[in-house]
């Protein structure tokens, strides 16, 4: 079975193509499943590179008349990639309760530093912040109102090379994920970004081969996510890729997101 769970579409506005583009990629692939989550806005349009919040209502709808449109063809789920600030849960409860989201994909790409100050992970001085990012996201997962965790190990994008807070960050996400057992994304879009040169030598900027070594013997669920941004990339080289990758590191990635 054919699924992915991690689907930008336009309104994001650094990704190409309508929701319905996606589906017929999708369809072509042989998918049985295509699951949205373009990048959700906050109350207030706080953060930038995702869809402004008035459309938010829309993007909804839009999803929910393609449901209906292509159950024959296609099982669709409506969802969203979001950051985990504590300050929002009554936000994430009203999306999934009041909006009925079907799931929502934990890509933390904003956090909490150990001063209270609301981080960029693209912006790491050094690797100690990544140990606030991975408490930020290990509180995330306990809350249980994400269904999954995106690209864990993005914080191996910044020009680093592995060390010992990187070993402490792969810990406390990997601790959380397997104790409330929420799985975790090994990203398509890291290979997809190709080889650049680090301090460590060259190398995807995610998924990183020493954080997935650890996760290989956690017992950790795993889903691959396409996190496509063009059509054309929902079941392309890069998940397939990955897909192979983790099958040399003994990893049986899921098919099935909600159970």
């Amino acid at each position: 079975m054919r699924t992915n769970f991690h689907t930008h579409v336009q309104r994001c506005r650094h990704a190409s193509g309508i929701a319905e583009d996606y589906i017929q990629s999708a369809l072509q692939s042989g998918m049985e499943q295509l699951g949205f989550s373009d990048h959700a806005p906050f109350p207030g349009d706080c953060f930038g590179m995702r869809m402004p919040y008035r459309e938010l209502s829309e993007y909804f709808d839009e999803l929910d008349e393609l449901k209906i449109r292509y159950k024959e063809k296609i099982y669709l789920w409506k969802g969203l990639e979001i950051e985990y600030l504590p300050e929002f849960c009554n936000y994430y409860e009203k999306l999934l309760v009041e909006c009925e989201v079907d799931y929502l994909l934990l890509g933390e790409h904003y956090y909490k530093s150990r001063r209270k100050e609301t981080k960029n992970i693209y912006e790491a001085d050094s690797t100690d912040l990544y140990v606030d990012y991975a408490k930020t996201v290990a509180q995330g997962i306990r809350t249980q109102l994400f269904q999954a965790v995106a690209h864990p190990d993005i914080f191996m994008i910044n020009p680093w090379s592995w060390d010992k807070n990187c070993d402490k960050a792969t810990d406390i996400i990997l601790d959380a994920a397997v104790a409330c057992n929420i799985p975790l994304e090994y990203n398509a879009n890291g290979i997809r970004r190709g080889i650049w040169d680090f301090p460590d030598g060259k190398r995807y900027p995610y998924p990183h081969k020493s954080f997935w070594r650890v996760a290989a013997l956690s017992g950790v669920r795993v889903i691959v996510g396409s996190d496509c941004h063009e059509p054309n990339q929902v079941w392309d080289e890069s998940v397939k890729r990955s897909y192979k990758n983790l099958k040399k590191l003994g990893i049986v990635p899921e098919m099935e997101l909600l159970k």
